[in-house]
């Protein structure tokens, strides 16, 4: 082979293993997150106790796994319009605020969950009514709601939750 000829086959070569980056780039771009928002039938969600909470407080986990094994969605955001219920009636008299921070997108998918919590007071007096479920907003504004731990007092007037990580 001559020298043109050798020059003429590397660049060949070099331009195939660029393209074929390039296709499996382009592959992989496609299985980066999603910018849909979760809705009600992407997510299921389910509650319990945080054996890890800070001192002074205790907390539950609000843990949001996908519906099925093709969803592939976003949770970004609070919790929001929170509220508790006993047999389906609302539990009234506590106040739910975000603990103000934020965060980051989380790429809801078959096994990789997302988690929040509300937080209470550990030292509050019990709630006169014991809550059976939870119900809120996911970010995207769609309504969802989970048991709450069987007999888990809710204390206090007040709660936090957090954002989604």
């Amino acid at each position: 082979m001559g020298n043109l000829t050798k020059r003429v086959a590397a660049t060949v070569a070099a331009g195939g293993v660029v393209a074929g980056g390039l296709l499996l780039g382009a592959g992989a771009a496609s299985a980066n997150p999603s910018d849909t928002p979760c809705g009600t039938a992407d997510v299921q969600v389910g509650v319990t106790a945080d054996p890890t909470h800070a001192a002074g407080h205790e907390a539950y986990v609000l843990t949001y796994t996908a519906a099925a094994p093709t969803t592939n969605c976003k949770l970004e955001g609070t919790p929001g319009a929170l509220a508790f219920t006993a047999g389906g009636q609302p539990i009234a008299g506590v106040a739910v605020t975000p603990d103000g921070a934020t965060g980051g997108p989380v790429n809801l998918r078959a096994g990789h969950p997302a988690e929040s919590r509300i937080v209470q007071q550990a030292d509050a007096l019990p709630n006169a009514v014991t809550p059976t479920d939870v119900s809120f907003q996911l970010p995207s504004g769609q309504p969802v709601s989970a048991a709450w731990p069987a007999g888990a007092p809710l204390k206090g007037t007040g709660v936090q939750v957090t954002a989604i990580s």
